[in-house]
């Protein structure tokens, strides 16, 4: 009987070593085993995203796997996000006490001193899932994970309030006004919540997922659906005013000025009503050539907006008549930013431009490391923004659009920074919120 056992282990060796087995020796490997030989096989062939998602996979069937997490953190460091690359690291050195490598690979991940960049404050790890996005609000952060975690946090230290976890994936930023904090999620339902403890206050259904920030204004709620329609709710027990219906989804926040809401949608229109009943302010949408998905800023007497068109347009509100269009390299789907005489528009085409308010005339073009789907922070002389796929909050001159430093964050940017009472703070695409002095 040895003997026979002995010779079945010897012959099973031989067959995992031998040539045009790998179907078996795939199937004597654990789940962990097998999807971290997928991410060596992807990355020798220089498929470095897919060879990350491989490791990423090993890691979730099994966190014990310390050669796994080594080469997830790897993965990570390649790509810029040296905040989720440390994490990793740590647990694979809690798994394997005193690796130096792993030790030494912590230590060159520490993101470097730069000299002219603000000091953080605090950070904390808020979930690991990406962040819809952080709102500040009587001195709270409240911030949203697309997995449903909800936190509010201090202002002054990053201590948690509260947390509560929502039976739904979220897909909007988080808005807070009055005691409510209000949440969109996949499911199509838009949630208050209590900003004092986090507990559910009402809901209100609507047919598609919820991506727009709630805009508030005079005791109404204006939630933007992807189902195409505009929801004017009251503010207290979320009941429906009015709606209106357009062409295509609703996928950028609504704006309120001087009781005219202004909002864009997916069939390439510019809509104007009365925030109160919901008529008509001007006789049609404005027609663009894309999808209107920037937030309108109102300023001077004009409205100020963009379009997937790649197009920035200035109208008039009184009559929705154009003042002039700014064509960008691609889409401009954020938010336009009027300071002064200046309009500053941020182009997915990887430009930041500086333009006339009254003219559309450029005074100033910045290129950029990605795309800016993030409207730019204005604070004093300088312009803060941030770019998809890019862990560095960038400073540029307001004036001259000189980029002055740009300073690294430690893992990619989930949106754009928030500055209130003399603190930016951040959200990292690995659920950290992070508060620069």
């Amino acid at each position: 009987m040895r003997f026979r056992a002995s010779i079945s282990l010897l012959v099973a060796c031989l067959v995992l070593l031998t040539p045009g087995c790998d179907v078996l020796r795939s199937q004597l490997q654990s789940p962990s085993a097998r999807y971290e030989a997928e991410g060596d096989r992807l990355a020798a062939s220089d498929r470095k995203a897919e060879a990350l998602l491989a490791y990423r996979q090993s890691v979730e069937q099994d966190g014990l796997n310390v050669s796994a997490l080594h080469k997830l953190a790897r993965a990570y460091a390649g790509q810029g996000r040296k905040r989720l690359a440390r994490r990793y690291l740590q647990k694979a050195l809690t798994l394997q006490p005193g690796q130096a490598e792993l030790a030494s690979e912590i230590a060159s991940l520490a993101t470097p001193a730069m000299a002219a960049p603000p000091k953080l404050m605090w950070q904390t790890l808020v979930g690991e899932e990406v962040p819809t996005g952080i709102f500040m609000v009587d001195d709270i952060v409240y911030a949203a994970l697309e997995g449903g975690q909800v936190q509010a946090l201090r202002a002054d230290n990053g201590g948690v309030i509260w947390q509560t976890r929502l039976a739904t994936r979220l897909t909007s930023p988080p808005g807070a006004s009055s005691g409510f904090l209000w949440v969109g999620g996949q499911d199509g339902v838009l949630r208050a919540l209590s900003t004092s403890d986090g507990t559910l206050r009402w809901t209100f259904a609507t047919r598609a997922p919820i991506y727009a920030a709630l805009t508030v204004a005079a005791g109404l709620a204006y939630c933007a659906s992807s189902d195409g329609t505009l929801y004017a709710l009251s503010l207290a027990e979320g009941s429906l005013r009015w709606k209106m219906a357009t062409g295509g989804p609703l996928h950028g926040q609504p704006t309120v000025a001087d009781g005219v809401l202004y909002f864009g949608s997916n069939d390439a229109r510019l809509y104007a009503v009365d925030a109160a009943t919901g008529a008509a302010h001007w006789r049609e949408g404005i027609l663009t050539q894309g999808p209107v998905e920037s937030q309108p800023t109102v300023a001077g007497g004009r409205v100020f907006f963009g379009s997937g068109d790649g197009r920035a347009y200035a109208l008039a509100v009184a009559s929705g008549g154009e003042y002039w269009q700014y064509s960008t390299s691609d889409g401009v789907y954020a938010r336009p930013v009027v300071v002064s005489d200046t309009v500053y528009i941020a182009s997915s085409g990887q430009t930041l431009v500086a333009l006339d308010v009254l003219s559309g005339q450029a005074r100033w073009e910045l290129g950029t490391p990605g795309a800016l789907y993030d409207p730019p922070v204005v604070v004093g002389d300088k312009l803060y923004f941030v770019a998809a796929g890019d862990p560095n909050l960038y400073a540029v001159d307001r004036s001259t659009g000189k980029l002055l430093w740009q300073m690294d964050t430690g893992d990619w940017l989930a949106s754009g920074p928030v500055f209130v009472n003399g603190v930016l703070y951040l959200a990292g695409k690995d659920g950290t919120v992070l508060a620069y002095k």
